[in-house]
């Protein structure tokens, strides 16, 4: 139609009435979230709290300067796969579990001791890690080494 005017809605629109609010997009509105009458509860994901996290991650390497039996490489490397893994992990729900998984079994393969202390920090909830990385630590914890 002639001077027809689109109305645009970036989001979830119900078009079935369910409530007592109607919504209508009049000519030319716009809106970038979701359109919701009511009974809307948000998906809201924790921030990593990168400060929290790397204390824990440093009570980690400490454990790793402790460990008997390792020389002075080993614990190199193995603190280092930590830092790689507390680097990845800070990146929130943008963190490859794939990767931290695999670090995990690298972790486990030098110390067993080392490993679970990672994985039991990574399921702690005042880690505020991912859920995909609660995951892979959930999963390395059952794993016996």
């Amino acid at each position: 139609m002639a001077g027809e005017q689109k109305s645009s809605v970036g989001g979830n629109i119900s078009l079935g009435q369910s409530g007592g609010i109607n919504i209508n997009a009049t000519s030319g509105s716009t809106a970038g979230r979701d359109v919701v009458g009511r009974d809307y509860t948000p998906l809201t994901t924790s921030a990593v709290d990168v400060t929290k996290l790397h204390e824990l991650f440093q009570q980690i390497v400490k454990r790793v300067d402790e460990l008997p039996g390792q020389d002075e490489d080993e614990k190199k490397e193995l603190k280092e796969t930590v830092q790689k893994i507390e680097a990845e992990v800070k990146k929130g729900q943008e963190a490859k579990p794939d990767k931290v998984e695999r670090w995990l079994k690298f972790v486990a393969s030098m110390s067993a001791d080392i490993a679970e202390v990672l994985s039991g920090t990574l399921v702690n909830p005042a880690a505020g890690v991912g859920t995909a990385i609660r995951l892979v630590a959930i999963k390395a914890k059952d794993i016996k080494y």
